[in-house]
């Protein structure tokens, strides 16, 4: 994470104890919070955030925490108290001497009423990914299923390559595509955003 807010997050660390890891990239999630049978409280976070993205997976999750420790029960997961706990625990991080000038105006929108994911917030999501260090590859190596932009949108079936599997792009569905994976021809709704490898003749 950014090193200015680690002071901030090891003071949450303490304010709302729980057993943190970092662990190896998930494909459903960038995080979790899960309380164990011991009433003990455990936070991961995946290893292959960018900074940035990592501080907001982090926050994310201690804001269930805080809400468990807080009302000692989970409630809805992203409901309305939820929602106010991230946004409390998130405004002293809202700076640009944490966050770059590129992803502020975009945080503050998604903060007026954030969701359980960035899915709904393609802008940010892509701002996010702009600081991946893995984003080197050229345009026309790698392509977004859809961002709303025709540079970077595949049309409906346009085969691609998403975690090593051949897909062929299908209708959107709000935030997600329904793409048909080509060995199997099962049905799979994939984040409208992500980042796939496009196949050309």
């Amino acid at each position: 994470m950014p090193a200015v807010a680690l002071p901030y997050c090891q003071q949450l660390h303490a304010q709302y104890p729980f057993q943190f890891r970092v662990v190896r990239p998930r494909r459903t999630r960038f995080g979790d919070f899960r309380v164990m049978p011991d009433r003990s409280m455990h936070i991961t976070v995946n290893a292959d955030l960018n900074p940035y993205a990592f501080l907001l997976t982090y926050v994310h999750e201690v804001a269930h925490c805080a809400v468990y420790r807080t009302y000692k029960r989970p409630g809805p997961p992203h409901g309305k108290i939820w929602q106010t706990m991230f946004r409390q625990l998130m405004a002293p991080l809202l700076t640009d001497a944490v966050f770059p000038t590129d992803l502020l105006p975009l945080l503050q929108r998604y903060f007026l009423k954030p969701a359980a994911t960035t899915a709904g917030h393609p802008a940010l999501r892509q701002a996010l990914r702009q600081h991946d260090s893995s984003v080197t590859q050229s345009a026309d190596q790698q392509c977004v299923v859809e961002v709303g932009e025709p540079l970077w949108t595949l049309p409906d079936g346009q085969p691609f390559v998403f975690q090593k599997k051949t897909f062929v792009r299908g209708k959107l569905r709000r935030t997600r595509v329904v793409c048909k994976e080509v060995r199997t021809g099962r049905s799979y709704a994939i984040l409208a955003d992500v980042r796939v490898e496009v196949l050309t003749e």
